[in-house]
């Protein structure tokens, strides 16, 4: 069973080391480029935003950053590249072909075929991000460092151990799509649509109530303003305050002393469309406006990692074991 196991998956495993490979050559290459570009910054003692600022611009100037650009498409397209092309063909190729019928009338009993197989998939695909992840979340450790952004949306779901629970999710999904519809085409079109909503709806809606972020009311300045809009007809206004730095900002209001979010109406004589700002600023202060913050800190990456991991990990687990209920009780 091993063996015949090995022979329906070593196409898509050598690809995938294939794949992996040049990837790691890039990385390779390009490693030697950031080490040099980050010299100063990691000589500096003190007063280092300056080096960061050069470091950061010089980066997305130099050769390096393509490669960082497709290392992060890499995280997200392999897992749902090992969900499409190995996890729904595996069931849905057998069901469509009429080969199951063969297949479970041999010695070895359904659920171990099931199981053999869902278990070398699961490896390949585990194995295969993780070794991914590892290799982009330490070649990436200077840039991080420096841009202090790896809590944003975008970056979270390429760093750490939330890619390999992505591919595992990606590939279950694939078995169970491949298992209901029975056809492979359809079932690749879910597992993408399906795959897609999930990556996306968690870091909109999810992600940030995995655990409880930081709440913090502070005094609003002038000086920590970052944008006003006036409706110079309803008086009508929003002021947007800066957000915390090396932070996942959630929420950021406006409120007044009473905790009612502040939208106005504006003095026109002095926040009208020809007063100077400084009168505006003025005025502003003079209302003793606060600003709300939600914010995810640098201190909490790991435990969001762990937190939405285990979201992805325990989905996949449920959805293998309605995979196991199904071809014993439901596949004829």
């Amino acid at each position: 069973m091993i063996w015949f196991t090995w022979r329906q998956t070593r196409t898509q495993t050598m690809i995938t080391a294939v794949a992996l490979a040049a990837l790691g050559v890039l990385l390779l290459a390009t490693i030697s480029t950031i080490t040099s570009l980050y010299a100063p910054v990691a000589v500096c003692k003190s007063d280092c935003e300056g080096a960061i600022s050069t470091f950061l611009v010089q980066f997305e100037a130099s050769t390096a950053f393509p490669a960082y650009l497709a290392a992060v498409g890499a995280m997200y397209l392999l897992p749902l590249l090992l969900g499409i092309f190995g996890g729904a063909p595996m069931i849905a190729r057998e069901l469509e072909s009429g080969t199951h019928r063969l297949v479970w009338n041999q010695s070895v009993t359904r659920t171990r075929w099931l199981a053999m197989k869902l278990a070398a998939g699961a490896a390949l695909s585990v194995g295969s991000t993780g070794l991914l992840s590892w290799a982009v979340t330490m070649w990436s450790q200077r840039i991080d460092s420096a841009s202090q952004d790896r809590m944003i949306p975008l970056l979270f779901g390429s760093r750490g151990v939330v890619p390999v629970a992505y591919a595992l999710f990606a590939f279950v999904l694939g078995v169970t799509a491949g298992m209901l519809l029975r056809k492979v085409v359809p079932a690749i079109a879910v597992t993408l649509a399906v795959y897609i909503g999930a990556v996306v709806a968690m870091p909109l809606w999810i992600r940030a109530h995995l655990i409880s972020p930081v709440h913090e009311t502070i005094a609003l300045n002038a000086d920590k303003i970052q944008g006003l809009s006036l409706s110079p007809d309803t008086g009508q206004m929003t002021v947007t305050a800066a957000e915390t730095e090396n932070a996942w900002t959630v929420a950021n209001k406006t409120i007044l002393s009473d905790g009612s979010t502040f939208t106005g109406p504006a003095d026109l004589s002095v926040c009208g469309p020809e007063a100077p700002l400084s009168k505006c600023q003025a005025w502003l202060g003079s209302l003793n406006l606060r600003q709300d913050l939600l914010y995810h800190p640098t201190s909490h990456f790991w435990p969001l990692q762990w937190a939405e991991a285990g979201v992805f990990i325990g989905l996949s687990v449920l959805l293998g074991a309605f995979c196991f209920w199904w071809v014993r009780r439901r596949i004829v």
